[in-house]
């Protein structure tokens, strides 16, 4: 009966790390999907404002983009960003997983 504890034991602990491991393997493939990048439509984007180009921001709706200092404000100058892999986009910390554009802005802006 030992041996059975044991192959059970083995059984177990192997098919935990495997199961464990499998969600691993599929990172790469979410990596490189085009759903890695934040889109205009997304709920949370909408409502802090967040466009790809800030210039095209509607300064009436969020006067902080508005003026000499607002017109200065993209992602890629804010606190919350942090470069990617692909040159003018990265990650922030409004959308955890999703990249933005470094040209991009939005209301949670932040100076770096």
């Amino acid at each position: 009966m030992s041996n059975v504890k044991v192959a059970r034991r083995d059984f177990l602990r192997t098919s935990l790390l495997v199961g464990s491991a499998l969600p691993l393997g599929a990172i790469p493939l979410v990596l490189k999907a085009d759903n890695h990048r934040v889109s205009e439509d997304n709920p949370t984007a909408k409502a802090m404002g967040y466009l790809h180009d800030a210039t095209k921001v509607d300064v009436a709706k969020f006067p902080r983009r508005a003026g000499e200092a607002g017109s200065k404000q993209f992602c890629n100058n804010c606190k919350l960003y942090q470069a990617g892999s692909e040159e003018g986009w990265g990650g922030c910390a409004i959308f955890p997983g999703k990249e933005v554009n470094a040209k991009g802005w939005c209301n949670a802006w932040v100076s770096a």
